[in-house]
């Protein structure tokens, strides 16, 4: 994760990644037998591991899609799934076709999956609470780019990114929606 983090899939290479480890390339090229498969070994690594996260979150909801809906934000904007090279590796085969292919075929099933988990969320709080205006489709989609324009902004700034704005924003995103069941939260004003 790191040396693709730090040098992109194409220049990522076996060597490079030994050197990383502290171990010879002959060590990686054992357990990996090519740079495809090491490849793909991370991405179903970070794949899993929000998979995984994301079902726990939708289950401590425990049938309560506010719950769940927090606990997704957590999921999305925790510290151990959003970790700066592990978002480099989801950038990583989303920027460059060929990944992009193996991407869809690898891990398309997690994201149908995700994509769906929310929109189920929304489409029972919005009949919960009565807001019978809303489209949960359409806030689905909306919630998920706010959500990935966050991960942009993990990727850009690093370890500097700050996780409890970016929880306050997806929170404040949702009480503009669902007054009844999210509150807003104020900005914190800036120290002088």
């Amino acid at each position: 994760m790191a040396v693709i983090a730090k040098h992109g899939l194409s220049a990522t290479t076996m060597e490079r990644v030994a050197k990383a480890a502290g171990v010879s390339p002959g060590t990686v090229t054992f357990h990996f037998a090519s740079k495809d498969k090491l490849l793909l070994e991370t991405l179903d690594t970070v794949a899993l591991e929000f998979e995984m996260a994301r079902r726990e979150a939708v289950a401590r909801g425990g049938g309560d899609p506010v719950k769940a809906l927090e606990a997704m934000i957590d999921v999305n904007l925790g510290a151990k799934l959003t970790e700066p090279r592990k978002v480099a590796v989801w950038h990583a085969f989303w920027g460059e076709a060929k990944p992009r292919r193996v991407y869809l075929e690898r891990v398309g099933a997690f994201d149908d999956a995700y994509h769906k988990s929310l929109e189920e969320l929304f489409r029972e709080l919005i009949e919960q609470g009565g807001y019978g205006h809303l489209d949960a489709e359409a806030v689905t989609y909306g919630f998920a780019g706010l959500l990935e324009s966050l991960w942009q902004e993990v990727l850009t700034d690093g370890r500097r990114f700050d996780r409890q704005r970016g929880k306050r924003l997806a929170r404040n995103y949702l009480a503009g929606f669902f007054p009844r069941h999210f509150q807003a939260e104020a900005k914190p004003r800036a120290s002088n």
